[in-house]
């Protein structure tokens, strides 16, 4: 087995992996799924650009954890903070960075408890991660909170390869994101808030996960306020109380919102916000 390389696709290199995984790119510059090609052509060249296609890795959750915990040692809290900065706009990678980070950087203090390693959602004898995929979804600005395995390629990959700096532009699309936070009113359903911000444009070429998962972001950030649950940005969340977080939030069914950001209800930090501005 081949192990994937711990980088973002880029380049020429994003065709045939499109391909081979099934995405293809609109003229609106969003992504939707079409039928996987198995055509020999398309797979070798995918391989030709260094990336296994459908060749997962086999990891143990004692294994994710530690190779997490030392990816995550090695970056710096700010500069993952400007890589998400950087994914409303010129670098969609940036996205995910905050999710995985805010999950790794406490797991060194948590307690290790019976199985050896943290409550931390790792909940099987054994992982099989296709990374290839999960690094191609990263470099279409996908971003979420409820798959920790796929964490793990994230951080090497920010580790090895290092993470984006935001523009100017960057920065004037977050002032006009929290601006459009700060004028929802009381209340407000995260599922509200996404609606607001796909009229609004400020993220385009977003579907509507995509825009979940910014949100998702400013949650375990702590930018938005999410009463259920505190910001993973600020200690361990043991996944019972991430569960038992859930369970407690009145929002309806299940839809596609996980905590924290399913208990949103309008109102942001302004002191986070304000150091996300000033990256």
């Amino acid at each position: 087995m081949n192990a994937a390389p711990r980088r973002i696709p880029h380049g020429a290199e994003l065709e045939p992996l499109l391909l081979c995984y099934g995405y293809r790119l609109t003229r609106a510059g969003t992504v939707k799924g079409t039928e996987r090609s198995r055509a020999p052509e398309d797979v070798a060249a995918a391989e030709g650009f260094g990336w296994p296609v459908r060749s997962p890795e086999h990891w143990t959750p004692a294994e994710i954890v530690a190779r997490a915990t030392v990816a995550a040692d090695a970056l710096d809290a700010d500069g993952v903070l400007g890589a998400f900065v950087a994914g409303l706009g010129s670098a969609p990678r940036g996205r995910q960075t905050v999710i995985s980070y805010g999950w790794a950087r406490h797991l060194g203090t948590a307690d290790p408890g019976e199985r050896g390693i943290p409550d931390c959602g790792l909940i099987e004898h054994s992982y099989e991660v296709d990374v290839t995929e999960t690094l191609l979804r990263l470099a279409l600005g996908w971003a979420w909170n409820e798959l920790p395995q796929h964490y793990l390629p994230d951080l090497e990959a920010a580790a090895a390869q290092g993470l984006p700096l935001p523009t100017d532009d960057d920065r004037q699309r977050l002032r006009a994101l929290l601006d459009l936070v700060r004028a929802q009113p009381a209340g407000t359903l995260p599922s509200d808030l996404e609606k607001a911000v796909a009229r609004s444009k400020i993220v385009p070429g977003t579907d509507k996960y995509q825009r979940y998962g910014i949100l998702i972001g400013l949650s375990e950030i702590g930018v938005l306020p999410c009463p259920a649950l505190v910001p993973s940005w600020d200690r361990f969340i043991p996944d019972t109380e991430r569960r038992a977080a859930y369970s407690n939030v009145r929002s309806g069914p299940r839809s596609d919102i996980p905590v924290p950001l399913a208990s949103w209800r309008g109102g942001l930090d302004e002191g986070r916000a304000e150091q996300l501005l000033e990256l």
